[in-house]
């Protein structure tokens, strides 16, 4: 049973290794359609494979057991694979020609938010500390990052809807001076924004794509000052009214189902059926695995 859940769980892993593939070079759609495909196998050890293995009422060491072979983990792992889904999703928006819907985009960000904070919270509440313990720290970073990153981007596309669809000019800066306040560095481990890319972080491979969007919001957020104070003179809010702000986003992936095949073992027998000894029925009828496969390989070795 083992074996059989580590064999689906690498399926999963290199499922995602393949979206994420397919994400770099830039293919956001293929790359969904994999990532949801993650999330289905997860899924499918979480809620039956795993559950099967646990009711056999086999002595299992829970610390010993890599991630993938804990149920709280592969719901986690499914939520998080939806969160990225999503987000390919968002950036095949975003490429296509024309002008976006920014009320759904922010919605979708938020969204996405909303997951990845869900899977903090499954893998603090479901996952041993023995378990979080073996994974890299720096995964866990990235994870606060987007979601904080993906918040920024959700204020980001609101503000966008209230200047181009809802005409509220004073609310659409204000919204925007939101979003760049969140993607400045915290002052505290725990503080507000994002967190801090050191030299040697695995986060500075991003850097520049982030120093890129912050000057893209600086560019939009000045044109959009200059054109408030010369031409629509509307007020800017001190602070966001609760009513104007997304109370909650939109998570709109669906894991793909995965079927395990049923299959007929392979038997662990002689080739011919029995060793040649007589009626008896043969040795696969009477020895034990160990021996069976002790002959077999003694046979191969000889031919």
């Amino acid at each position: 049973m083992y074996e059989l859940v580590m064999t689906i769980g690498t399926q999963a892993v290199a499922t995602a290794g393949i979206g994420t593939d397919q994400s770099t070079a830039g293919d956001f759609a293929a790359a969904s359609r994999n990532f949801k495909k993650a999330a289905g196998i997860f899924d499918f050890l979480a809620t039956t494979q795993l559950p099967q293995w646990l009711a056999k009422g086999g002595k299992l060491d829970d610390d010993a057991l890599p991630a993938e072979a804990k149920i709280g983990v592969c719901r986690a792992l499914k939520v998080l694979f939806l969160g990225i889904a999503q987000q390919m999703a968002v950036a095949t928006v975003l490429m296509k020609e024309g002008t976006p819907n920014w009320g759904l985009l922010s919605k979708l960000s938020l969204g996405i938010a909303e997951q990845f904070e869900e899977f903090v919270v499954l893998m603090r509440s479901k996952a041993a500390a023995t378990t979080k313990s073996r994974m890299n720290a720096d995964f866990f970073t990235l994870i606060t990052f987007q979601i904080e990153m993906q918040k920024a981007n959700s204020l980001y596309f609101h503000a966008r809807h209230y200047w181009e669809k809802e005409l509220e000019y004073g609310l659409a800066i204000a919204m925007l001076n939101k979003a760049m306040s969140m993607t400045r560095t915290r002052e505290t481990p725990t503080g507000k924004g994002l967190p801090e890319i050191q030299k040697k972080s695995p986060l500075k491979a991003i850097e520049k794509d982030l120093n890129t969007v912050k000057k893209h919001f600086a560019i939009v957020l000045k044109a959009w000052e200059k054109d408030n104070s010369g031409i629509y003179f509307d007020k800017v809010p001190l602070t966001l009214p609760a009513e104007k702000k997304l109370e909650k986003g939109v998570q709109m992936m669906k894991a793909e189902p995965y079927v395990l095949e049923d299959v007929e073992p392979v038997a662990l027998i002689l080739p011919g059926g029995d060793d040649g000894g007589g009626d008896d029925g043969g040795a696969a009828d009477h020895d034990s695995d160990h021996e069976l496969a002790k002959r077999l390989q003694e046979q191969l070795n000889a031919e």
